[in-house]
């Protein structure tokens, strides 16, 4: 492994832990959070910098958007073990051992995808991917509160 590859190990494992105790804490739900979107925005930078240096195939390509495409449907999934509930008026949520085990689940899919691509481009997409599977998940909480889907 190079330097860049363990600084992004590092790096996914200090938010896996962060995204994790967030799911898992009782948290105010708020409708857009700028979180997915700043990891999103510097997961496409780093992307682009690897693809400029190292082109990526379409089969690399391909591989990364079925990977994509499998967190946005386990984020969906994930979003119904989180728990809405209401206090006062702010609507809540907090997720269990369920959710952690789809964010992990999620994130080893991913980094499966490092067996058929080009060295590294698992590692080097994965705050891309934290991005996007937390917005998907994101849009189905905020969609699950609007429809009323809370414990009382």
């Amino acid at each position: 492994m190079d330097h860049t590859t363990n600084t992004n190990l590092v790096i996914t494992a200090v938010v896996l832990v962060w995204l994790l105790s967030r799911q898992l804490t009782e948290r105010p739900l708020r409708e857009k959070s700028p979180i997915g979107l700043v990891l999103v925005v510097i997961g496409a930078v780093e992307t682009a910098g690897y693809a400029t240096s190292r082109p990526l195939s379409g089969h690399d390509a391909g591989m990364l958007a079925a990977s994509l495409a499998v967190g946005v449907l386990l984020a969906a999934v994930r979003a119904f073990t989180v728990r809405l509930s209401l206090k006062g008026d702010t609507v809540m949520r907090q997720g269990n051992l369920a959710t952690a085990a789809l964010w992990i689940a999620g994130l080893g899919q991913h980094f499966l995808i490092d067996t058929t691509v080009a060295a590294g481009l698992g590692a080097v997409t994965v705050l891309l991917y934290f991005g996007v599977v937390l917005l998907a998940q994101q849009q189905v909480l905020a969609a699950r509160a609007r429809g009323g889907a809370l414990a009382r």
